[in-house]
């Protein structure tokens, strides 16, 4: 397929006028043959797919149920924390298997739905492999987080998901659970991925127990590297920045949800003048990546000078960025020869089909970040294989997966009534 008179975000981070080809699946900017099928693109501007790189796809669920709250409050002794409870005790106990893979379907739809085309889960539900298929359905691509279960999960793929396994989150760290994660690292290569110094409550308890940073014993045991993936980062010090930075590890900026929790705000533009690999994940709740992009531009203002960061050093953090925190910076994450044809079609809108451009000065990524609405997102691609046309999805049954997640959540509110009244 050849894509003519085409805007696209080029892998310089700025938007170009041109065209491309997609053969096999792949991006090519050679020339074409006669007859082959071809895509007038006036209309479009076209972005590499997003990357998720931090989502929990049962989370849409429990919308509004951790409000104002800190994530140690969680499931406590107060009434917001007993209905918390309760709600893991229906996902983990009550909810049908079948509703959970129909659920994170939603989730993955909402994000397909805003150029997401990689994502990222760290909650696999009753099977890392049923959570796989649930993202294979839809043509997308992840990773999916098997915990314990690694053992019969790595170096396999199930179609375009591939396995990673976890690291320990403060809370439970030991000295005997550290040395059961070397003996796994020697066992299995694999993304190793985990919350990490999220907020001064798991600050404070690493610190009690070992009088140091979770970064720092991982970095002591071999288990920080560039397959290491840590979430969140919001109390790391200056010191644990560098070692992140110096082990090629990638941290995965959650601002929306650290802001929910209390938790503060990451020192991003320290850990990228230090060479982090920074990436952008919407964590708990929200699939929004859009929100998203936007929020991590203006944390990027705060205290510092107005000129320092642009909208190309986010557009980066959401997709070649993320693509590198998983290994797939050669494939993924830019619109060059040989990468994967993972697309976004956004239809050019009075604002981003007419920007100023003058020569060295533009505000066309500036208006594509903040002017394009959630309805300018129109086909979705993903190896050269369309997963969303005209803002439908191919390959699955959009209104099926709604009444599924309705269902999910009239069930909860049925499993609260019922425990109440008895």
């Amino acid at each position: 397929m050849k894509l003519e008179n085409a805007v696209f975000l080029n892998a310089e981070g700025s938007l170009e006028k041109g065209g491309f080809r997609i053969v096999n699946g792949n991006i090519t900017f050679q020339p074409g043959a006669q007859g082959e099928e071809v895509m007038d693109c006036e209309e479009y501007i076209i972005v590499p797919g997003l990357v998720n790189a931090h989502f929990h796809s049962y989370s849409p669920l429990a919308a509004g149920l951790m409000k104002e709250m800190a994530i140690q409050d969680w499931a406590g002794d107060s009434d917001q924390g007993r209905i918390q409870q309760l709600f893991f005790d229906y996902l983990d106990h009550h909810m049908p298997r079948e509703l959970f893979y129909k659920v994170a379907q939603k989730s993955y739809i909402e994000m397909v739905k805003g150029g997401v085309t990689f994502v990222s889960d760290s909650d696999p539900g009753p099977s890392p492999w049923q959570l796989s298929e649930a993202v294979n359905d839809l043509g997308v691509r992840g990773i999916v987080d098997t915990y314990e279960e690694i053992g019969g999960y790595h170096n396999k793929m199930n179609g375009r998901v591939m396995f990673g396994t976890h690291l320990l989150e403060e809370e439970d760290l030991s000295e005997e659970e550290l040395r059961k994660l070397q003996d796994e690292k020697e066992a299995y290569k694999a993304v190793r991925m985990t919350h990490c110094m999220e907020n001064k409550w798991r600050h404070d308890l690493v610190y009690e127990a070992f009088g140091r940073s979770s970064v720092e014993l991982y970095q002591e045991r071999g288990l920080l590297d560039k397959e290491t993936v840590l979430f969140h980062g919001v109390y790391l010090s200056e010191e644990d920045i560098g070692m992140i930075a110096d082990q090629g590890s990638s941290v995965v900026h959650c601002p929306l949800s650290n802001l929910d929790t209390g938790a503060g705000v990451a020192d991003v533009p320290l850990m990228l003048e230090k060479g982090v690999n920074v990436s952008l994940g919407t964590d708990f709740v929200h699939t929004n990546m859009w929100h998203l992009m936007r929020m991590v531009y203006y944390g990027l203002k705060i205290h510092q000078p107005v000129e320092r960061f642009s909208a190309a050093d986010v557009w980066k953090m959401a997709t070649v960025n993320g693509a590198a925190a998983y290994g797939l910076q050669d494939r993924l994450g830019r619109i060059e020869e040989g990468c994967e044809a993972d697309l976004v079609f956004i239809k050019k809108n009075e604002y981003t089909g007419a920007p100023f451009e003058d020569e060295g000065f533009s505000t066309a990524l500036n208006n594509l970040m903040f002017q394009t609405r959630e309805a300018d997102v129109h086909h979705v691609m993903v190896a050269g294989d369309w997963v969303m046309k005209e803002s439908r999805m191919t390959k699955v049954d959009e209104q099926e997966i709604n009444e599924a997640f309705s269902k999910a959540l009239k069930g909860f509110q049925e499993y609260v009534n019922e425990r109440r009244d008895g």
